[in-house]
């Protein structure tokens, strides 16, 4: 029997989210694969469901709990990946071509970014590869990092999960 641990990761992939689902290829238009990922970066942020305990003036006790929220799944990584193709799929940068100069655009405006993502683990031993999917999360993109001599500059993405919801409002 395989051990059930993960070791490192393999690659990072984001394609466009399908309704309802997950996507059928992680290729293709509308995605973007990386590799570079930080080490020890990737961490899970998830919080979990909230509540609000009300309580009365002739009781110590709990009177009533109420939900407040549903929680959140999420995490954040980073990668020294600062290609040109991830500029443009992870900041929405566009390119111009005039003549045998390009040259990338930042765009004004700070778009939603909305992904389904894949994270493939590295197989280590008797530890197999795994697979994580999530059909649908909302993507904040920043730059971090240093530059200079004693690092590299990144991205470093939060990552939350948002309902996938089908024409017939299920997720």
């Amino acid at each position: 029997m395989a051990k059930g641990g993960t070791y490192g990761i393999n690659t990072v992939s984001l394609a466009t989210p399908v309704t309802g689902g997950y996507p059928t290829s992680w290729e293709g238009n509308g995605a973007f694969s990386f590799k570079a990922i930080v080490r020890d970066s990737v961490s899970f942020n998830d919080a979990a469901p909230s509540k609000n305990d009300v309580y009365t003036e002739d009781s110590d006790a709990i009177y009533a709990s109420l939900k407040s929220d549903e929680g959140s799944k999420g995490f954040v990584l980073d990668t020294y990946d600062l290609s040109a193709e991830a500029y443009k799929a992870l900041q929405g940068f566009a390119e111009t071509t005039e003549g045998d100069k390009t040259w990338y655009t930042e765009p004004t405006t700070n778009e939603p970014l909305i992904k389904a993502v894949q994270i493939i683990t590295r197989k280590l031993d008797d530890f197999p590869s795994k697979t994580f999917q999530w059909a649908k999360m909302e993507i904040s993109v920043t730059k971090a990092g240093t530059i200079g001599k004693s690092g590299f500059p990144n991205f470093h993405l939060e990552l939350k999960q948002i309902a996938n919801i089908d024409h017939d409002g299920t997720a």
